[in-house]
């Protein structure tokens, strides 16, 4: 019996596998021109190090680093990771911003702490920083109070140009955005020119939207997309009752493992020659044997049979 079992483990295991290769075989084609990074959200702090140099050697060609590496690596310690990332060959392609909260004060109150953010990031070269809207999913806002985010969203976009830098808007399971319904409403309260988008195909997937269908609508205005994939129970729980997923440790997953439809946003890419970064973005996930880089190791290989050159 237990070599049956064996046995059945091992067949259902190579189905998985074929299943997965065949429908990554729709998005298969002529190499995309997009560059590829990897975020460095997977590796925990006191990692980080070695997370660049993983990231690094699986040919990643840039990275996204969380807020916290701005007063890790302040003063002379910036030019010191400026240096290795350059040793490295990865370039600084985003750093994650604190949220923004809706509330009636001023924009001011902001500036501060976005402009902070922005010195850090031109002193590696970096090119973009990132913003979630801070509000909550199961709360309504009045027309008033998103037109007054979107104002505040403009004046620290326009700030970040001021810095050489570009801001993008990241929709998040959680907060307003985490349907398309409330993305609709943050991009159309703001301005395109001073706030792009950053679109998560997990937290969209997640969220009920179509990711392909956001790429083909938002292209002009989309500077970066985080590929991960999502847990089909998490997907499926999320179907019948999205409260039900915040209160999971695990969401997402290894591309190619679960059930986000990455050939659509594959042809949508060749469709609307969307021709900018992918970042892999592998966060509220369950660890396996051999830690984030066992992960990243996967991740890359389903990059590869999508197309995207690593």
């Amino acid at each position: 019996m237990p070599e049956r079992r064996s046995f059945l483990q091992q067949v259902g295991s190579l189905a998985a596998a074929w299943c997965s290769s065949s429908h990554f075989a729709r998005g298969a084609g002529e190499p995309l021109p997009n560059p590829v990074g990897y975020a460095a959200i997977s590796w925990p702090e006191n990692e980080f190090e070695e997370a660049l140099s993983t990231i690094a050697s699986l040919g990643f060609k840039g990275v996204q680093m969380l807020g916290w590496v701005r007063e890790a690596y302040a003063g002379t310690k910036t030019q010191a990771l400026m240096d290795r990332l350059g040793e490295l060959r990865l370039k600084a392609v985003t750093l994650s911003c604190s949220n923004l909260e809706l509330s009636s004060g001023e924009p001011e109150d902001d500036v501060a702490e976005l402009r902070a953010y922005a010195a850090f990031f031109q002193r590696l070269k970096g090119l973009y920083l990132q913003v979630t809207d801070g509000g909550r999913p199961d709360r309504e806002y009045s027309a008033g109070e998103i037109r007054s985010l979107g104002r505040r969203m403009n004046i620290l976009g326009g700030l970040a140009r001021e810095f050489g830098l570009t801001m993008g808007y990241h929709p998040h399971f959680g907060t307003i955005g985490e349907t398309r319904e409330g993305l609709g409403r943050i991009l159309d309260a703001t301005d395109p020119r001073y706030v792009k988008l950053i679109a998560d195909v997990g937290h969209l997937t997640l969220g009920g939207a179509d990711p392909a269908a956001v790429v083909r609508t938002y292209h002009d205005r989309l500077i970066f997309l985080h590929f991960k994939d999502v847990r089909r129970d998490a997907l499926e729980l999320a179907r019948n009752n999205r409260n039900l997923v915040r209160k999971k440790e695990y969401h997402f997953c290894e591309i190619g493992t679960g059930a986000v439809d990455f050939p659509a946003i594959i042809q949508a890419f060749r469709d609307t020659q969307f021709k900018g970064w992918v970042i892999v973005e592998l966060d509220g996930y369950e660890p396996r044997p051999g830690g984030p880089a066992e992960s990243a190791r996967i991740n890359k290989d389903g990059l590869l049979r999508l197309g995207l050159r690593v």
